[in-house]
């Protein structure tokens, strides 16, 4: 397995920050030696070593455990637990950038022991390296929650914002309905039916993006019948309060038209609106020019680049085949697969490909036997 050596022996030098510090770790993010080929095609092994994925994983547990501490039970009973947690997130951001499934995901890592090592699985006796179960990593995953996926999600962020990949000045709001793989999912409901599509039962992921980058900095999940509006303030406020971003101007469509909002972004953000302004509302009458109809228009149109990021995140990152149940589920799926969205631009940023920055099949190695 070919790899930059550098890369490798800098990832396994991390040291897990003291619980105290709830600061973003420093990363490597000096630029890499250009490849020759026409696309990187990064193995597991590599992508996770480029964009510093160890690092974050342990920086996240971290600060899941300095927000939410819990007591260890030192009379436990049975084995004591030989897999950290921050190996549980690794792998289940592997099984999300290859979409693999458990029983996949566990038997790629036992046919590659370099790789399984690489990310903190332990050795036997006789030096052999040991693989978690399917059934005990399904189960690990499910009791760590959302916090270690979100700060994992917050950290790549980061990354790109220090790089200059992320700027945060220019930031589009909208939302996309997600399909519930269960008919009988507690947490998911029916969406308000449109004219073009019905009803859908599933969920809704609310994403704030930044316009230059198309890449999402920050997002929410909520069931499908809750309205668009209700979650403007929270992802702006989060937004700007975890990465002090001075926004210039917020963009959005009609359904975010409010006096709430509006006041939100010019008052307490600072910043300028584009919001579609819907004329078929009642009570809404148009008595502007052409003129400006043209222009409202004209700037309207840079915020179809979240459209476009909806159906990418959807076709090649898998954003809408969750075979989960619950909102939990939900947002871990979801917080994956935006990281591995800013993982394949962060690493196309430091190999000098900025024209893969959204492209996870020039990026990502095909799936090996």
């Amino acid at each position: 397995m070919n790899q930059p050596k550098a890369i490798v022996a800098q990832s396994r030098e991390v040291s897990p920050l003291p619980p105290t510090d709830p600061s973003v770790p420093d990363t490597d993010l000096t630029p890499l030696p250009p490849r020759q080929s026409r696309f990187l095609w990064l193995t597991p092994l590599e992508f996770l070593s480029v964009i510093n994925a160890p690092l974050l994983a342990v920086w996240a547990m971290t600060m899941t455990t300095w927000l939410r501490p819990a007591l260890v039970d030192s009379h436990r009973r049975g084995p004591k637990p030989v897999y950290p947690d921050s190996l549980i997130l690794l792998i289940a951001f592997i099984q999300t950038a290859w979409q693999f499934s458990y029983e996949m995901m566990i038997d790629y890592l036992r046919a590659r022991p370099q790789l399984a090592q690489f990310i903190g699985c332990p050795l036997n006796a006789d030096g052999r390296v040991r693989v978690i179960s399917v059934g005990q990593y399904w189960e690990r995953r499910r009791a760590l929650g959302t916090w270690p996926f979100l700060f994992f999600f917050i950290g790549m962020v980061w990354q790109l914002v220090k790089a200059g990949v992320i700027a945060g000045s220019d930031l589009v709001l909208d939302s996309s309905v997600l399909n519930a793989w269960f008919h009988d999912d507690p947490d998911a409901a029916w969406s308000f039916p449109k004219p073009w599509k019905g009803s859908t039962w599933g969920f809704k992921i609310h994403t704030l993006l930044c316009r230059w980058s198309s890449l999402p900095v920050m997002f929410l999940i909520t069931p499908a019948n809750r309205h668009d509006c209700l979650w403007a303030i929270p992802l702006l406020l989060a937004t700007v309060a975890c990465y002090g971003f001075q926004v210039r101007i917020v963009r959005a469509d009609a359904a975010y038209f409010s006096v709430a909002i509006l006041c939100f972004i010019r008052y307490v953000l600072h910043a300028s609106f584009v919001i579609d302004y819907n004329l078929r509302r009642k009570g809404k009458k148009s008595v502007a020019t052409l003129f400006f109809l043209d222009q409202w228009r004209f700037h309207c149109g840079f915020r179809t680049v979240i459209e476009r990021h909806f159906a990418w995140a959807k076709r090649y990152f898998g954003l809408n085949s969750s075979h989960y149940q619950g909102w939990t589920a939900m947002t871990q799926h979801a917080a994956l697969v935006y990281a591995v969205m800013l993982g394949v631009a962060l690493a196309a940023e430091r190999f000098g490909r900025p024209d893969l920055r959204l492209s996870r099949k020039g990026v990502l190695a095909a799936k090996t036997p």
